[in-house]
């Protein structure tokens, strides 16, 4: 892509978004206070809005933190292993394959541990809740050491984008206000490029440190290079991504041009918007009763307002001077009789039931009721199941968009980093197939709101089990009817059971020959046993019968 065309791009890219901009500054007005104003250049920190005095009632503010904190636990949580890669093949499984996908399962999810994806990935997830979409980027740490992986929550006014046909990123552009020490850090520190190699324009910002600079980062395609097969290690301008650095005020490159081997923005989106590359969100949903609370709300105030200090009437000649209500001021009055005070005429009560309809409103819209803990000292599993269940039905086209536009891409990203970083385990022969590639590896997530989505399957497998042992009273050989050996893996699969725990057809077939074997040669004890015991019995009737006798 030509340095010009990436310009004139982001200039028509920027037009195209205007109207839904305008919504994005509305939704960071009420609902996401200090994610940066989209019409405002913040130049220094002086210029920066700390004083949100516009907000006049926080349900909102509330509601959405609560809900990207709720998809950040129940979907990527900290706190639990909330994905595992699998063959695509089963063919594959088994063995040393197994052993082999089970540590760069292992060494994927530490690597992302150690980087920084758990911070970012709450403003991404505020960033949809509120925006309808969000972007994120990952980097790996240093190419000619392995140093981890990084992560950029990258805030939504700075970026564009284009789509394939299948609504994948095509071309990322983000805009960048630099000043003169990022640029050096950038390109004359991590870049190994001299300092009297910059533009003029950029080394006259030395003496001028407070002052930005426009850069445009674009990620393109390179439509010859993506279909290629990627083996081994590539030169930068070989990569099916290529990246520029491009100075918006003139066009001009800055530094050299680089490549990835795949794109490592990841753009996911809340609901997707007909005719539009953006999505829609939950705020943009609620925002006409957030807007009415937050005039509800400041008409209140001014009731209250007039309920305190009340409305004076003076007739016109009674006082000497204007009336002073300050505490120790003096009024020289003519007429004390011609000044009185009346109470506001205002319905207080109607104000506050509206107050209370509208904050109830704009909870519902983010879930807010479904996601809170009851006002009980404590939930039951049951009770926490139910909930899951119900935030999968309400959440299930959003947790199928995060997946594809961001969470799938983003571990495959990760996994290719360390592969090509040498981090993980030597490939086995038995991985290949029989065409010489790879098998596919899948992703399956295993958190809490992904586990919801298979309790349908294990509760009708439960449901099946109590169904035959109520008809094994009547007829006992009904059991004989299932293989109830791969209904429990299969249940033990739904609950993301580790395969730790959970033998092989192959062992659990090893130990039902033994535990067949031990009962058989109980039985035979038992047998002979009982064998013995009736010789026994006979040996002392015989003896009995001839003591008689005699």
């Amino acid at each position: 892509m030509e340095c010009k065309n990436v310009v004139s791009r982001v200039r028509q890219l920027e037009s195209e978004r205007a109207a839904v901009q305008q919504q994005w500054q509305v939704i960071e007005r009420f609902v996401m206070p200090y994610r940066g104003q989209f019409f405002r250049d913040e130049s220094s920190e002086n210029s920066v809005n700390w004083r949100k005095r516009e907000i006049l009632d926080s349900t909102a503010v509330h509601a959405a933190q609560s809900l990207a904190a709720s998809l950040h636990g129940s979907l990527t949580s900290p706190a639990i292993k909330w994905f595992e890669l699998k063959f695509r093949d089963e063919n594959t499984s088994g063995g040393e394959a197994d052993e082999w996908l089970a540590e760069c399962d292992k060494i994927v999810w530490e690597a992302l541990q150690d980087s920084n994806f758990n911070l970012e990935a709450n403003e991404t997830y505020l960033d949809l809740v509120g925006y309808g979409s969000s972007v994120i980027f990952e980097e790996a740490v240093s190419e000619v050491q392995w140093k981890g992986v990084s992560f950029g929550s990258v805030p939504i006014k700075e970026c564009h984008f284009e789509e394939d046909h299948n609504g994948q990123i095509y071309n990322f552009y983000r805009v960048l206000h630099w000043r003169y020490s990022q640029i050096v850090s950038k390109f004359c520190t991590d870049g190994g490029m001299a300092e009297a190699d910059l533009p003029k324009r950029i080394r006259d910002m030395k003496d001028h440190p407070d002052d930005k600079m426009h850069i445009c980062f674009c990620v393109y395609t390179r439509q010859d290079k993506i279909d290629s097969p990627v083996d081994g290690i590539l030169a930068p301008k070989n990569r099916p991504y290529g990246y520029k650095y491009v100075i918006m005020e003139n066009g001009k490159l800055l530094g050299e041009e680089g490549g990835y081997y795949e794109m490592p923005a990841f753009i996911p989106r809340w609901r997707k918007t007909s005719g539009s590359r953006w999505g829609n969100s939950p705020a943009m949903t609620a925002l006409a009763d957030i807007l009415q609370l937050n005039e509800t709300k400041m008409l209140k105030t001014r009731a209250v307002e007039k309920g305190i200090e009340g409305t004076w009437f003076v007739n016109e000649r009674a006082g000497l001077t204007d009336l002073q209500l300050d505490a120790a001021t003096v009024n020289v009055m003519k007429d004390i009789n011609g000044i009185r005070q009346e109470a506001p005429m205002g319905r207080m009560d109607w104000t506050d039931t509206e107050i209370a309809d509208l904050r109830q409103s704009v909870r519902s819209y983010f879930m807010a009721d479904q996601l809170e803990l009851k006002e009980s000292p404590a939930m039951t599993a049951t009770e926490v199941q139910v909930r899951y269940e119900l935030m999968q039905r309400l959440l299930g086209p959003t947790l199928g968009r995060l997946q594809s536009d961001f969470l799938e891409p983003m571990i495959q990203r990760t996994f290719n980093l360390l592969l090509r970083g040498g981090q993980l385990p030597e490939m086995p022969n038995s991985v290949y197939s029989e065409t010489g590639e790879p098998s596919r590896v899948d992703v399956e997530y295993l958190g809490p709101l992904n586990r919801a989505q298979q309790i349908d399957s294990v509760a009708s497998t439960e449901r099946l089990i109590n169904a035959v042992m109520m008809i094994a009273e009547l007829k006992p050989t009904v059991v004989n009817a299932f293989d109830w050996d791969e209904a429990a893996w299969a249940v033990a699969d739904k609950l993301g059971i580790s395969p730790k725990v959970v033998n092989t057809a192959e062992e659990t077939a090893a130990l039902t020959q033994q535990q067949e074997a031990a009962a058989a040669a109980a039985q035979q004890a038992e047998t002979a046993k009982m064998a013995g015991q009736a010789r026994q019995a006979d040996a002392m009737a015989d003896q009995t019968e001839e003591q008689m006798m005699q």
